[in-house]
């Protein structure tokens, strides 16, 4: 068995290029269409009780982030301010 390498052309690397530039734009599409799929915009409800749900909903979250926010500044203050 022989083990000399086999030589590198001009064309075996264009060859790869081509090959590689196919999968980069395989994979750019697929993270663009999961992206799309993740920050898609919400469906428009049909009935008021999933519009009433829906605004609940968004709203213990920002009160849940603000509450929190503030509890993390009061305790990077008490540790700056020792």
């Amino acid at each position: 068995m022989d083990n000399t390498p086999t030589p590198v052309t001009l064309e075996s690397i264009a060859q790869q290029k081509a090959a590689l530039l196919q999968e980069i734009r395989m994979q750019k599409t697929l993270m663009a269409n999961i992206t799309r799929e993740i920050f898609a915009p919400v469906a428009s409800t049909t009935n008021k009780a999933n519009a009433l749900m829906r605004a609940f909903n968004t709203g213990m979250a920002v009160f849940d982030g603000v509450r929190l926010g503030l509890k993390l500044m009061r305790k990077f203050r008490y540790f700056l301010g020792r």
